[in-house]
């Protein structure tokens, strides 16, 4: 399966941040965590303690 869109929501501060390519993290509103991969893989940063996020990537076949 292929990566089609790489993103969460933080469950701190509700924003919803999308990776759109390789090495591009970006960070919510909050800073409490962070997406990067873009199509090429999920990778998912969180602060200490560990921050709550929604899975929002879509994959196709």
């Amino acid at each position: 399966m292929k990566i089609s869109v790489n993103q969460v929501q933080c469950k701190r501060c509700g924003s919803i941040i999308t990776s759109e390519h390789s090495h591009d993290l970006k960070w919510c509103e909050c800073r409490s965590v962070a997406v990067d991969g873009g199509r090429d893989y999920l990778k998912r940063l969180t602060g200490d303690p560990p921050s709550e996020y929604t899975e929002l990537s879509k994959w196709e076949e």
